[in-house]
């Protein structure tokens, strides 16, 4: 399976993470995500070079991802909002992604040139029609 992201594109992008086991877990998750994304969008297995959109953004974007759920606090998951006060002050505090999913969003999509822009049109030929 494709890599699309190294722990040192990860470094790079948001320093260094505290467990690299982790980290390189993440990031085989991640490709192994944005191929699934390639492939529904183009029906067709991922080939380097087929898209040049894709090849540009994969790294930045499974380092994206990544990042996501590796900054959720660990002793939030599941949370989507923190409240706490003390006498007559109080802070609140919502995480975008507390449960610490991995998901391409729209953004993403569009950086992966996977935002809909694709055309899947058979031919004639294409379909046996000839």
């Amino acid at each position: 399976m494709e890599i699309f992201a190294t722990a040192e594109d990860y470094t790079a992008r948001y320093g260094a993470a505290a467990d690299e086991v982790r980290l390189n877990a993440l990031l085989s998750d991640a490709s192994a995500m944005l191929l699934s994304e390639y492939e529904a969008a183009y029906g067709l297995p991922y080939g380097k070079g087929q898209s040049a959109a894709f090849d540009r953004a994969a790294p930045a974007v499974a380092c994206m991802l990544v990042n996501r759920v590796l900054n959720t606090p660990a002793n939030m998951a599941g949370a989507t909002q923190l409240s706490q006060g003390a006498g007559s002050i109080t802070a609140s505090v919502t995480y975008g992604s507390a449960l610490g999913e991995m998901y391409v969003g729209k953004t993403a999509r569009r950086l992966l040139g996977l935002d809909g822009s694709v055309r899947r049109v058979l031919r004639p030929i294409e379909r046996g029609e000839l």
